[in-house]
């Protein structure tokens, strides 16, 4: 009898170590995709020289963004931080269930100088497993160059 439950404890903590390892591979690969996703609205923005966070309907970033989104699987939302314009994977406006949030911020400058601004980008992942999935949510954030001359009025 003693060998006995001696062989579940064992069997127990085998099956606790493959569900950390689990859950940390899980919560690896989203990060990184995660990390990807956020690169690639980066450089969009970049390339655009800006976003017109007002109107996503018409703006070429946000419609390139929308596109790569649903090219790569991206499904994980989120909540935006405040003073953050949220999208849904239909380019939306949608702050309480985003994609992914953008940010317009000014850089100090002088009156004769260009409006010069950057976008901060936010973007989420999850623990995904089947019990813990809504409990665990995490974010990256990242920020774009300085571009001058934004089309956004």
């Amino acid at each position: 009898m003693r060998e006995a439950i001696g062989g579940t404890w064992i069997f127990q903590i085998v099956i606790f170590f493959i569900l950390l390892f689990t859950g940390y591979m899980c919560l690896s690969i989203n990060h990184s995709k995660a990390f990807n996703v956020k690169n690639t609205i980066v450089k969009e923005i970049e390339r655009a020289e800006g976003a017109n966070l007002s109107d996503p309907e018409s703006d070429e970033a946000i419609k390139k963004i929308v596109e790569y989104l649903k090219e790569n699987s991206y499904r994980t939302t989120g909540r935006c931080p405040d003073d953050y314009n949220g999208y849904n994977r239909d380019g939306s406006l949608d702050e309480r269930n985003a994609a992914f949030c953008l940010k317009k911020q000014s850089v100090a400058g002088g009156s004769d100088m260009p409006e010069m601004v950057y976008y901060r980008v936010v973007v989420f992942y999850q623990l995904d497993l089947p019990i813990f999935r809504s409990a665990f949510q995490f974010r990256v954030s990242g920020d774009t160059k300085i571009i001058s001359h934004s089309r956004e009025v």
